[in-house]
């Protein structure tokens, strides 16, 4: 549980090394990979340590493919999150995983 207010990467730089924050800082990752990766570094950070381990290409891959899913589910229910409806409850009605298995 996080008890202060962090910044995009602040979990997963505490997960992954320095060297695989620089390249997810980078395009073509934005602000919802970034969050997709925090997520990941809360709920389940020995995946996403395996992740890693098996190369900064295939998590960086794996990353680039949650983020571009579920920034064009949720650009398309703009209206929806316009009225109210999270993020969260946007992406489990168009049934998108949002942990990393």
């Amino acid at each position: 549980m996080l008890t202060k207010e962090t910044k995009p990467l602040d979990v997963a730089k505490r997960i992954l090394r320095p060297e695989t924050i620089s390249s997810v800082r980078s395009r073509p990752f934005h602000l919802r990979g970034w969050l997709i990766l925090d997520r990941w570094a809360i709920n389940s950070p020995s995946k996403l340590q395996a992740l890693e381990e098996e190369g900064e290409v295939v998590l960086l891959g794996r990353l680039l493919e949650q983020q571009n899913l579920e920034h064009e589910i949720l650009l398309e229910a703009t209206t929806l999150l316009n009225s109210g409806v999270t993020e969260t409850e946007i992406l489990a009605q168009n049934e998108v995983e949002t942990e990393l298995l």
